[in-house]
């Protein structure tokens, strides 16, 4: 059985010691800002799931809603939401991780916390498959036409697993056996039985597992161990004086302490936690910056480790184009995770035009690598001269996970120069890059365009000298332009001129 939204239910428990907590107002939803509270209210129902052998048990379901608390009016105007399932720890009821399941709900997800394996000596095994049968009762419920849940879940994005202490661990069991987990991310996963270390080598969903440096319950080196025998992509991210406790909402009998304020780990916690899920399982491209780009390590106290499975070479690279011109830079992409998958490059924080080839790898087999070329146009003029790109290469295979480096170009005039000498006149120009060539032109009309006609000749180096000017012809006046051929694109210097003057003496 299951209660839908807005009849009023019972619920006999820890409830009391979330009393303080409940009385707290709603922060304000900031849109960039997954650490407050998003767009939503959040709701929470009963539910009854059915396990595969009949048996069953009971799950909290939050859910997206007008109005915060129990069997409150959904609110589905965000629908589909995607599914996560959360296992709490040994012996903890799920009402201390409340907030925390609220604040995913109020970022539109459906958050189903099992209150199930709260016995003495509960099956590790048996619990982790109670965390995939929430999300088959999400499933079921999704396609039933009776179900106020028809139709609402976002199942095709897959679903995320969670989980706190021996209910992290559990996820970890559930994400190794379970191909629609899309995403991972759980807090101070303890080791179970069988062992959730070793079932990490079997994940293939991107992992986040956090934990807390000052955790006396379960060191923070045990998550660590996990996350070293797992597959990218992976991420470990250790909170500076974080503490098992610490993710709860209040204290808990047998509870550790640390020096990290509560409400500071908590609020960590939700960002790590948000931001992740909203990644993969909403598809926030932007968010890739967070997780894995250069603001990865923003969060303060927070020491994040990461392993995304892509290579990208070199990562930092630079090179001199001309302005108006183009100029190429070539990305070795290598995929360097357990799947199949293509590489696409992108970029972003620039302003002149960038583009790749080709605009995605094929499908590479794990090791295996694809060379791209990156192109860089500056423009004619430009207001600043150098510019640099953030250039990302995506894995296709979850089409979350990136990494990153920066393509720096800096842009030259060509510029011309001219000065006679005894032999003829000498020209020079700026050279910005070995990939170009330089065609001389010569005319005797000061404005003509640069035509096959008026080609002196072509060179590789920076100068060239005219010995067929006809210096000192003051009926001769000759105006001379570089054109730099650069692959596809060509660029024209400004003009010179040579011009002799005869002079007569003037009588008296």
């Amino acid at each position: 059985m299951h209660h839908q939204p807005g009849r009023v239910t019972r619920f006999l428990g820890a409830v009391a010691l979330l009393a303080a907590w409940l009385l707290i107002p709603s922060l304000p939803a900031h849109a960039d800002d997954v650490s407050v509270p998003g767009p939503y209210q959040a709701g929470r129902t009963s539910v009854r799931v059915t396990r595969p052998d009949g048996t069953q048990f009971d799950s909290w379901l939050y859910y997206p809603a007008t109005a915060r608390g129990d069997n409150t009016p959904y609110n589905g105007s965000g629908a589909p939401y995607p599914g996560v399932s959360f296992g709490h720890g040994y012996l903890t009821d799920p009402n201390y991780y409340r907030s925390t399941l609220e604040h995913l709900a109020t970022w539109g997800y459906f958050v189903m916390a099992t209150r199930s394996a709260l016995d003495l000596f509960p099956s590790h095994s048996r619990y982790a498959q109670d965390l995939s049968s929430t999300l088959t009762y999400l499933e079921q419920q999704n396609a039933n036409p009776s179900s106020w849940l028809y139709n609402q879940v976002a199942v095709a994005q897959g679903f995320g697993l969670s989980g706190h202490s021996m209910g992290g661990g559990a996820s970890i069991l559930a994400a190794a056996n379970d191909p629609r987990v899309a995403a991972l991310a759980n807090l101070a996963a303890a080791e179970t039985n069988p062992s959730a270390t070793a079932a990490m080598a079997n994940v293939r969903a991107p992992a986040r597992l956090i934990a807390g440096s000052r955790d006396t319950i379960v060191p923070y080196t045990t998550t660590q161990a996990m996350y070293l025998n797992g597959r990218p992509p992976r991420q470990f991210a250790l909170l500076d004086g974080g503490w098992h406790c610490g993710f709860l909402d209040s204290y808990l009998i047998g509870c550790d302490a640390g020096p990290m304020p509560r409400s500071q780990q908590l609020q960590l916690t939700r960002q790590l936690l948000t931001e992740f899920f909203n990644l993969y399982l909403k598809d926030q491209q932007p968010l890739w910056r967070q997780v894995w780009g250069p603001e990865r390590n923003s969060l303060p106290q927070t020491t994040l480790t990461s392993d995304p499975g892509v290579g990208l070479a070199p990562a930092n690279v630079s090179g001199v184009a001309f302005l108006g011109g183009v100029i190429t830079y070539t990305l070795t992409l290598t995929n360097a995770g357990p799947l199949t998958t293509a590489l696409t490059p992108l970029a972003e924080d620039n302003a002149w035009p960038v583009s790749f080839s080709p605009p995605q790898t094929a499908a590479l087999a794990p090791g295996q690598a694809a060379a791209v070329v990156v192109q860089v146009s500056p423009p004619p003029a430009a207001g600043a001269t150098t510019e640099t790109a953030l250039v990302s290469a995506r894995r296709e295979a979850d089409g979350g996970t990136r990494n990153y480096g920066f393509v720096t170009t800096q842009a030259v005039p060509l510029a011309l120069n001219a000065q006679a000498t005894p032999a003829g006149l000498a020209l020079s120009w700026t050279v910005a890059t070995a990939a170009c060539a330089y065609e001389v032109h010569r005319d005797t009309a000061a404005y003509s365009p640069p035509t096959p006609a008026t080609r002196l000749t072509t060179v590789a180096g920076s100068s060239y000298l005219d010995s067929t000017s006809g210096l000192g012809n003051p009926s001769l006046n000759h105006f001379y332009l570089v054109r730099a051929v650069c692959g596809a694109a060509a660029v024209t210097s400004n003009r010179v001129g040579e011009f002799d003057f005869g002079l007569t003496p003037g009588g008296s």
